[in-house]
């Protein structure tokens, strides 16, 4: 027999809306998993992220059809390590309401793991519903069989019922903005997302179309929705003569590994034109003594130049 997806459990409630409320956009997250931020780009940022991201990308497509793993169809375009690609992409991930829900959800010592446009153009295709969170383990009661952290892979859920779970799942570990850059409009392709899910402790089953009901996350430019990472959400078909252009932050505790790898990727002059603070949210610090090159003290761990090498007292 087939499994069937049960009725919206969040049917009859009221969904959160835009607001800067930042206590209504608190309780928002954490009820539905996610919530929208109105107005959060004003009229001369929005301006300024749109002409560089337009131009960005149209100068890549030119160059590269490289896809972001989670949404491999050949029309979505996706521009990755913006942060080496204009300074106005720092502004998202400085952004105060962005921050203090990051916060809030996961702690103050979070660094960002990525920050990458997701690009639906004319004629792009639905994406397989999915969670950020996929690589987190579930916990298992005692005596069942331990998972396997290395074997975890994308793609593998077959859940259809995204209520709250009545076992322990695991908690949230990052938390995404997905900022609207132009117009999400369900012709466009906004992004659908499954209110609650995020207590689910499940990963959705990732057939297209959905086999579970989703409502659109959608807004005019300028709009963010911040979203628990275990929230189910994909991008919807853009069926318009438009593109929808959007950029994703993700911040994450920092136990775990991130999607951009800063350390290695992070052009030099960016790195030479921000200090330690900003260095350590992208992760070049240590945390704990984790991540040290040699001094666990240091406000901003060095490169192999700068690292101690074989010594002598001769």
């Amino acid at each position: 027999m087939t499994q069937q997806a049960p009725s919206p459990h969040w049917q009859d409630e009221e969904l959160p809306r835009a607001t800067q409320d930042l206590e209504t956009l608190k309780a928002d997250l954490e009820r539905f998993g996610y919530c929208i931020v109105e107005q959060a780009l004003g009229a001369r940022s929005l301006r300024a992220v749109q002409e560089r991201i337009i131009e960005q990308a149209s100068a890549e497509r030119e160059m590269h059809n490289m896809k972001n793993p989670a949404n491999t169809d050949p029309v979505n375009q996706w521009v990755g390590m913006l942060l080496n690609k204009g300074d106005v992409f720092f502004e998202l991930i400085e952004h105060q309401i962005y921050g203090a829900l990051v916060e809030h959800l996961i702690g103050p010592d979070y660094q960002i793991s990525c920050v990458d446009a997701q690009i639906q153009h004319p004629g792009a295709g639905t994406m397989p519903l999915h969670t950020d969170q996929w690589w987190m383990p579930q916990p298992v009661m005692p005596g069942e069989p331990n998972p396997k952290l290395a074997a975890i892979a994308r793609g593998q859920g077959t859940a259809l019922d995204p209520a709250p779970a009545a076992r322990p799942i695991a908690p949230a570990a990052a938390v995404n903005a997905m900022w609207m850059i132009t117009d999400f409009t369900e012709e466009t392709g906004a992004t659908r997302i499954v209110p609650g899910s995020h207590l689910s402790g499940e990963e959705p089953d990732a057939s297209v179309p959905h086999k579970v009901p989703t409502v659109p996350a959608a807004g005019p430019a300028g709009t963010a929705i911040v979203f628990d990472a275990r929230l189910w959400h994909g991008a919807a078909p853009n069926t318009s003569n438009h593109a929808r252009f959007g950029i994703t932050t993700v911040a994450c505790g920092p136990q775990f590994r991130t999607l951009e790898n800063y350390s290695r990727g992070l052009r030099p002059e960016i790195y030479a034109r921000n200090g330690p603070d900003r260095l350590q949210k992208l992760g070049l610090a240590t945390w704990s003594s984790y991540g040290h090159t040699g001094d666990p003290d240091a406000k901003v761990s060095a490169d192999g130049s700068g690292t101690l090498g074989e010594l002598s007292r001769r």
